[in-house]
């Protein structure tokens, strides 16, 4: 006797589906039953169907770029949205400082910017990288301008007291100087193969004019050497009739190497996500978050209709139907809720997670960070140096002065004259103001001899991340090869509770891992929701 098979219904094949797949299995399932309109191809902000999130509620925690890029997904998808903000100020780290704009960081007196108007600071995040596709993405899509952020010039300097005399030095100087000399001793191997197996005896003569073109080598007499050249610059720059100028003189391989300037700032531009080229808003950091905020969502509302301010969260809880969330302005319940707080700080609320989950909270390791502003009274760096962006490194504490990107040739300009992490700004953190510009004023002096008489110095703004309210630092210091078992425990939901932030991605401490953190739990919400609707067909 043969046995029929029982029919496969609908719901039995998305139930397969999910046990195979899982959740994203079941959403493309629905798709392809024709039950969930299929979005268009679109290659820059995620897009699901507008009713796939309907009679669902999603809280998100925190007013920051992870938050408020999952606030549009969701809001577009249909879900009810309600983002809960600690803080007055909406944008998280992203926090442009303008004239008039006043902060404080825990137990401190307010700091009020005095800039003059159109000046501002980037107090947080201050550059994009070329290779950060997401952000850049939703850049374009929302409307926000960029212009060029310049990371390095040839023209920037590096200092240290080990070195020179202490004497701020062009990077130029150092990097072509080492690049001649190196070029030099590898010219001096009688036989490239012994260098690299893959080269034959044959292949000496390229291998010679490939070190010529690196080093900028003079033939001398059967061999090559470094003698100098241009691009190490002038001590006396070319002019016309009988000034040809004069190059620098050539710096020893042990003074480069007693420096220091290898270990900080001088290959900096060579990690991938400091290479030309780098983008920043134009007018300030804050602009994409200001583009979030007017985003357009269902109702004719927009992004900044669904955010609640100055109320920090109290409980987060897991229920039998879904979440529970209490705050300083009330309490919601949902189905889902998206935290993008500091994971230390979330493990301090009230709560009901599991101890497995509460451990990995408790393992992500919060990095402190310092900056500090200042307005120019003029633009030296541009007039005296010949700096044009960029940055200066020093191994004094304020480590290094960012040259504004813009506004070249005005009167004035600001300049981000210290900025730190780790032990460094934790030592920052626990000066006052005063003596944060005291010292920072030393630091400028070691780069830029005068420094102290061409700055506003009752206009410095300073900034401690690990000291600002519901903070935790800067970033969170944790590469996810650092503490994998808490990484991957973390991108796991625990119960209806998901997280968000640079923190549960491998761009940590950028806004890019934010951006595409937030996606992914999107993406999590929405497939849980359409496994729960494949169960009811």
């Amino acid at each position: 006797m043969t046995l029929r098979r029982p029919a496969l219904t609908r719901r039995g094949f998305l139930t397969r589906l999910a046990a195979i797949g899982g959740a994203g299995a079941v959403y493309h399932g629905l798709t392809t039953l024709g039950l969930l309109a299929v979005p268009p191809a679109y290659a820059g902000i995620p897009a699901y169907p507008a009713t796939i999130g309907q009679g669902r509620r999603v809280v998100i925690l925190g007013a920051g770029m992870a938050g408020l890029t999952a606030a549009l997904l969701l809001s577009r998808a249909g879900f009810g949205v309600k983002v809960i903000e600690a803080n007055r100020h909406i944008g998280g780290r992203s926090l442009t400082v303008r004239p008039g704009d006043s902060y404080a960081e825990t137990g401190r007196p307010a700091l009020t910017c005095a800039f003059d108007d159109g000046l501002y600071l980037n107090a947080g995040p201050g550059r994009i990288p070329h290779n950060h596709t997401a952000v850049l993405e939703y850049c374009r899509e929302l409307g926000v301008a960029m212009e060029p952020y310049i990371f390095a010039s040839r023209a920037n300097l590096l200092q240290s007291d080990k070195a020179f005399g202490g004497d701020p030095v062009q990077l130029r100087r150092i990097k072509y100087e080492l690049h001649g000399q190196l070029a030099e001793m590898l010219a001096k191997v009688p036989d490239p193969a012994a260098l690299d197996g893959s080269l034959g005896a044959g292949d000496r003569a390229a291998f010679l004019e490939m070190l010529s073109q690196f080093g900028a080598l003079q033939r001398q007499g059967d061999g090559l050497a470094y003698r100098g050249s241009n691009r190490s610059g002038y001590a006396v720059l070319p002019g016309a009739g009988r000034n040809p100028g004069s190059l620098w003189p050539e710096l020893d391989l042990k003074s480069l190497l007693d420096s220091d300037f290898w270990k900080n700032g001088l290959f900096n531009d060579a990690t991938d996500f400091w290479q030309t080229s780098l983008m920043q808003p134009t007018g300030g950091m804050d602009m994409i978050v200001r583009g979030l905020l007017r985003a357009a969502i269902p109702g004719g509302r927009t992004v900044r209709d669904l955010v609640v301010t100055e109320s920090p969260v109290a409980e987060v809880a897991n229920t039998a139907t879904g979440v529970r969330v209490g705050h300083a302005k009330g309490s919601e319940t949902a189905d889902f809720c998206i935290s993008t707080m500091a994971p230390s700080l979330l493990a301090k609320v009230k709560n009901n997670f599991t101890p497995a989950y509460a451990n990995a909270l408790g393992r992500i390791v919060d990095a402190a960070a310092f900056k500090l502003g200042w307005q120019a009274t003029r633009r030296f760096w541009e007039q005296d140096d010949d700096i044009y962006g960029g940055i200066s490194w020093t191994d004094h504490p304020i480590r290094q002065i960012w040259y504004p990107s813009d506004g070249f040739f005005a009167g004035t300009g600001v300049l981000t004259g210290a900025y730190n992490n780790g032990a460094v700004a934790e030592s920052f953190g626990r000066l006052s103001h005063e003596e944060r510009v005291a010292l920072a004023l030393e630091g400028g002096e070691k780069l830029h001899p005068g420094f102290s008489n061409w700055v506003h110095r009752d206009r410095a703004l300073s900034i401690a991340w690990h000291n600002m309210p519901h903070f935790a630092g800067g970033w969170q210091d944790n590469p996810p090869e650092a503490d994998r078992d808490a990484y991957f425990r973390l991108t796991v939901p625990e119960g209806n509770v998901m997280l968000a932030g640079d923190f549960l991605s491998y761009w940590w401490g950028w806004k890019e891992g934010a951006v595409r953190s937030a996606d992914l739990a999107v993406e999590a919400i929405v497939a849980r929701t359409s496994q729960a609707v494949a169960t009811r067909l």
